[in-house]
């Protein structure tokens, strides 16, 4: 039988699928972290715009992890409390970016999948790329790669090299081998 439990704390920072939506959630308690996943109705809207800053306590579901996760994994059964306000929205061209990893970012069984960007883009990589480019909290990196647009104006950048280093896309490479 499944429990849920309750857990109080701030929104240290928001994951985002490769996709562009958010995903979930690190929540920071005293000096633990756990990783808050949303649930798939949820993935397009629920954590949209929640500050960093702001308490909040949701009701989760131990999740099943895999890998190597940095943390405990939950999922979200219910928010209990939250005041969160809207992100400001802003457009930024696609193309080659640039910046400072501002944070990194989960995927949902805890692994490094690349980082926000200080412009609030989201630079994707699958984990083992992450590893090879070495990414680091204030890591300043030059990309370059395709886009998608994610529902608060940023970009999700599907990187084809980083900081000089070639990007391996499994998917592109089995579509162009045919």
């Amino acid at each position: 039988m499944i429990t849920s439990v309750k857990k109080t704390g701030t929104v240290h920072s928001i994951n985002i699928s490769p996709k562009g939506f958010y995903e979930g959630f690190l929540l920071k308690s005293g000096k633990n972290v756990v990783q808050v996943n949303l649930a798939k109705e949820h993935l397009h809207s629920l954590a949209d715009g929640w500050p960093s800053d702001r308490e909040i306590a949701v009701e989760v579901e131990e999740e099943e992890s895999w890998g190597s996760p940095a943390h405990e994994v939950f999922k979200l059964v219910r928010v209990l409390d939250n005041g969160g306000r809207k992100a400001e929205k802003y457009d930024r061209p696609p193309g080659k970016f640039s910046g400072r990893i501002e944070r990194l970012n989960y995927a949902l069984h805890g692994e490094v999948n690349g980082g926000i960007l200080d412009s609030g883009d989201f630079l994707h990589l699958k984990p083992e790329d992450a590893q090879a480019v070495g990414l680091t909290v204030g890591m300043a990196v030059e990309a370059r790669g395709r886009t998608k647009p994610m529902p608060v104006g940023h970009f999700v950048i599907e990187a084809d090299e980083v900081n000089g280093t070639v990007i391996g896309h499994p998917k592109e490479k089995k579509k162009n081998a045919r």
